[in-house]
């Protein structure tokens, strides 16, 4: 990679942090921070800003005020660039109009499905999140994807036999066992673990969460997987990440995989267990006697990590656990643990969530169900038909006995593009609309291209034109949030072709600068072998050196145009406040 390249993907990653953040007002005062000519850099800009780069409020309370110094730096520096830029109509230019109209289009549908999909649910996620639930389920399956009458009032009636079986005093474990269709639940009694909000079904979730403690679900719980009887075995608050240490003293096994002497292996683990009680310190422990290569080295620590990420024996042992205790000799599949519970993190504040809330939200398999209801009704409430001589024309052209995927859509339709499948109160939806969003998403592609799959087709490439009506019906255009977020993407291509246009193709290499370099850092090219030390010549070097030089020019032209800006541009930081910053945020 060029150092050019590495600059514009630096800068891209700052742009991502800033357009990522939404820089809409917080509820509490705006407090200044720092100001660059007449405009303002806010302390709750900076805050949001920082914590996407190191992660973490843990993280960011521990940076130096040298640290956030240099990151509020970059903020003014982006800043000073791009008010700059736009006093000179660096905007209007083609090339920034021609990106902004195509990014638009994207980020106007994405906007609305954040504001009124995605926003609303979060905050049911995270107080799902803030505890973690143990549960176990019966399970009786419905054929699908569409059970017949029959098939629903037959498993109905079972699944309501088995409610009546526990409601008489049966053990709901026992008849798990005897009456579950989930294989797995035959073994454990229907166990399920501890899991959190957003990891199952939204409707089996919605009534874990309203059951109390020993409490079984009055009627079956119908999902996509079947029948459900649920009962709630116990519910706790919930960490967000642990982290641990341990000593795996390993099984030993023969050519065949056979465990060859697990006697010995169990008394070397006692022994180490027992030297830890009698005052030999975990880590040194862990370096001389632990078998697992990846941890010895670092005194047994595995870092952070969420409940079930680890087998199960290992999960329900550590975290049952109290900071700075350690277990008794815990079995897996691996061998013998001795495991430290060294540090928890607190599930954070709502705020300082919501952005990997909303990425948790999108990934859960709740979304999928969440979003398809906001769709049906936004086109249902938004005048949705299909129109059946399209639905007819369409259905004619399509053979049931293949897959969506084996037809070719463009030459069935070559004639017929123009042609209406669908109308609503924003626009109509015609066959190229179909065929543009088959070709770009694959959710039908291995379907049978029958009435009921083409129905949905239709309603699913109808998705973008509502999306946009919905858009236009309430003035996404002029909402703040939309517009804030919109004016940092603009600032990141100012940026962008400022460095471009103004420092990267100013870039000057001269044969003798290159020379120079090289004479000059020449134990950067050297290595050793067993002849001794060695210098690569400037031929193999020189598109290193280059790459190097480029960079450091970069640098210097850019720190001379960033001085020169903040004479047309006075900036002022306020360290007392920078000092302060993350102090609130809990």
């Amino acid at each position: 990679m060029t150092n050019k390249k590495k600059f514009t993907n630096f800068f891209a990653l700052i742009l991502l942090c800033f357009v990522t953040t939404l820089v809409a007002c917080s509820s509490k005062k705006k407090i200044t921070l720092a100001e660059v000519g007449n405009e303002k850099i806010y302390l709750y800009q900076f805050e949001d800003q920082f914590l996407k780069t190191v992660g973490s409020l843990d993280s960011a309370k521990k940076t130096t005020l040298a640290q956030r110094l240099d990151f509020l730096n970059l903020m003014i520096k982006f800043k000073l660039k791009t008010m700059d830029a736009r006093e000179r109509g660096m905007l209007q230019s083609p090339d920034i109009q021609n990106d902004l109209n195509e990014y638009k289009k994207n980020f106007i549908t994405a906007f609305v499905i954040d504001k009124y999909i995605v926003s609303p649910n979060i905050k049911s996620l995270y107080d799902m999140k803030k505890y973690e639930v143990r549960a176990s389920h019966i399970l009786v399956n419905l054929p699908m994807p569409a059970p017949s009458a029959d098939d629903s009032i037959r498993a109905y009636e079972k699944a309501n036999q088995i409610i009546e079986r526990i409601k008489n005093g049966e053990d709901f474990g026992k008849v798990a066992a005897e009456t579950t269709e989930d294989i797995s639940g035959q073994a454990n009694g229907g166990d399920l673990y501890w899991f959190t909000g957003g990891q199952t079904v939204p409707e089996f979730e919605e009534v874990v969460y309203k059951l109390k403690k020993g409490e079984v679900s009055k009627t079956p719980v119908r999902t996509s997987f079947g029948l459900h009887i649920v009962k709630l075995t116990d519910k706790q608050p919930r960490y967000e990440q642990i982290r641990a240490s341990h000593i795996l003293i390993q099984d030993k096994r023969d050519s065949v995989g056979q465990i060859s002497d697990s006697l010995g292996t169990l008394q070397t683990a006692q022994e180490v267990l027992s030297k830890i009680k009698s005052g030999a310190t975990f880590e040194d422990m862990a370096a001389q006697f632990s078998d697992d290569p990846g941890s010895k080295t670092r005194g047994g620590d595995l870092g952070f990590f969420e409940r079930r990420r680890m087998v199960q024996p290992f999960d329900s042992a550590v975290f049952s656990l109290k900071v700075g205790e350690i277990t008794d000799l815990v079995r897996t599949q691996f061998g013998w643990h001795i495991i430290k519970l060294t540090e928890v993190k607190e599930v954070e504040d709502f705020e300082l969530q919501k952005e990997k809330l909303k990425t948790d939200f999108k990934r859960a398999p709740t979304w999928r169900n969440v979003y398809d209801k906001y769709m049906e009704k936004e086109r249902k409430s938004n005048g949705f038909e299909i129109d059946e001589t399209g639905f007819a024309l369409f259905r004619s052209k399509m053979d049931s006995n293949k897959t969506l995927s084996n037809h070719n859509l463009d030459s069935l339709f070559a004639n017929e593009k123009e042609t209406i499948v669908a109308r609503f109160k924003g626009g109509e939806i015609k066959i190229k609309d179909v065929i543009d969003f088959t070709n770009i998403n694959k959710d039908f592609a291995n379907n049978a291209p029958n009435s009921i799959t083409i129905t949905r087709l239709f309603g699913a490439a109808s998705d973008t034109p509502v999306l946009l009506y919905i858009a236009d019906k309430n003035n996404i255009e002029k909402d703040q949030e939309y517009v804030d977020m919109l004016t940092e993407y603009e600032n990141g291509l100012l940026s962008f072709k400022v460095d471009q246009e103004e420092l990267w193709s100013k870039i000057v290499l001269k044969p003798e600068d290159i020379q120079n370099y090289y004479e000059t850092y020449k134990e950067k090219f050297s290595y050793t072998d067993s002849a001794g030390v060695k210098y690569r010549t400037l031929d193999e070097v020189k598109a290193e050196v280059q790459n190097l030089l480029q960079q450091d020019k970069f640098k210097e032209m850019e720190t001379t145009m960033v001085e020169n800006l903040k004479t047309k541009y006075p900036v002022k930081i306020n360290e007392q406040v920078l000092e302060k910053a993350f102090s609130e945020k809990k």
